[in-house]
């Protein structure tokens, strides 16, 4: 790259850089190769995915039978949900009319599961509870490959199934099921067993018929009944997710002009993709093909009514690493299909992709915009002074702000 690089830059002696020339220098310098769609995780048994396409698709093992994984990760709604914050158990309907049910509100974003199954997909969850770092898996529940799963993935999409608001039940207070008796009580690791003991227990149900579609899906793929444990469940969840998102992935019009296809970019988007790289200092955070450095940040997101921790507040990372340095940062979010998957943020807050993007240029005049009450102004000020360094001195008039989300739609 460096002698290539290196010929532009000779070259430039000469002549006067194109636009794509210079589009190209970046695309180097970054490394990109725009292969999202093609580049395929190890190949897993058509057996396990099916057992997980059941999992994924019915609510099967919901405490109350009325949650699945596909009521927050919608097809029209590139694989979220379209809500502020996700609605979980007790929850009815899809997308706007989820939300007119009495379900409990699960209090972040629902997040796309677009390059979830891309291999260099390390770090999930808003506050990356779950983790692969030098070949071991880090998460609440412990470190995922001793236990048995069979990758990062695997794990993450299992948490869900040991969480009240969003698997476990009931959305009633003081209110309790089976499912909640045996897992909710339960620590880290121990959580496990439990949660074994219930899937053993749901399997008993022979006259649900998603009980029997999961159990002829375990004869076809050779498994016994008493092999399906939450290890199992999250590595054929994780089978199923990468076959879902790479039938389902279409390359978009920037990985296109990565691998050469100049006309596939508007020069407006073009001139943004520079905007990106360059002047707007996007890719600061916003790295590689999947667009995000996998690390964590403050934005000064503000804080919602409703959060995981006290007083309603997110404190992000920190309740992971208990260190006060992370407080308000979360995971930097991959960009693939953000023109598709609003609103924005962890909690959901910005309703247009064009009000993050300001947010990021400038959080004050957030809260002029949008007339947010002195309470919620009250209660930000910590989030607005952990704000990233990286963020200062973003400079950009209107015409160059049109061109930068022209070519956030491009993604």
């Amino acid at each position: 790259m460096k002698n290539w690089f290196f010929l532009v830059l000779l070259s430039f002696n000469v002549r006067a850089l194109t636009l794509d020339e210079t589009l190209y220098v970046a695309i180097n310098a970054f490394e990109l190769e725009g292969n999202l769609c093609q580049k395929k995780s190890e190949p897993k048994s058509s057996s396990l995915t099916e057992i997980g396409k059941i999992i994924f698709e019915r609510p099967v093992l919901s405490g109350d039978k009325d949650t699945a994984c596909a009521n927050c990760h919608l097809d029209n709604q590139a694989l979220a949900d379209g809500l502020p914050l996700a609605i979980g158990v007790g929850g009815s309907g899809e997308g706007e009319d989820r939300m007119k049910s009495e379900g409990a509100v699960v209090p972040r974003n629902a997040f796309t599961l677009f390059s979830r199954g891309d291999e260099r997909f390390n770090t999930f969850f808003w506050d990356g509870k779950v983790q692969k770092v030098e070949g071991k898996i880090y998460s609440p529940i412990g470190e995922g490959f001793s236990l048995g799963f069979d990758s990062a993935l695997s794990v993450a999409s299992v948490l869900p199934l040991l969480a009240r608001d969003e698997f476990l039940g009931t959305s009633k207070p003081f209110n309790a099921n089976r499912h909640v008796d045996l897992v909710e009580s339960q620590y880290y690791i121990d959580k496990i067993p439990a949660q074994n003991t219930f899937i053993q227990e749901r399997l008993q149900e022979i006259k649900d018929p998603d009980v029997l579609n999961l159990l002829a899906a375990l004869e076809s793929a050779n498994l016994t009944k008493e092999e399906l444990n939450l290890q199992l469940v999250g590595n054929a969840l994780a089978s199923f997710i990468r076959k879902k998102t790479n039938e389902d992935c279409q390359p978009s019009p920037w990985q296109k002009y990565i691998r050469g296809n100049n006309s596939s970019l508007s020069k407006d988007q073009k001139e943004g993709a520079l905007l990106f790289y360059g002047k707007a200092r996007c890719a600061s955070c916003h790295s590689g093909d999947l667009m995000s450095d996998m690390a964590f940040h403050s934005i000064a997101v503000p804080q919602g009514e409703q959060g995981p921790h006290l007083f309603g507040q997110d404190l992000g990372r920190a309740l992971v690493t208990l260190d006060t340095e992370d407080r308000y940062t979360f995971r930097t979010p991959s960009l693939v299909a953000v023109s598709k998957t609003a609103p924005y943020g962890h909690n959901g807050i910005f309703p247009t992709l064009e009000g993050v993007v300001k947010h990021h240029i400038s959080p004050i005049f957030y809260f002029r915009d949008l007339n947010i009450s002195d309470q919620m102004i009250l209660k930000n000020n910590e989030a607005i002074d952990s704000r990233s360094e990286l963020l200062r001195w973003i400079r950009l008039d209107e015409n160059e702000l049109d061109k930068l989300l022209a070519f956030l739609n491009a993604l």
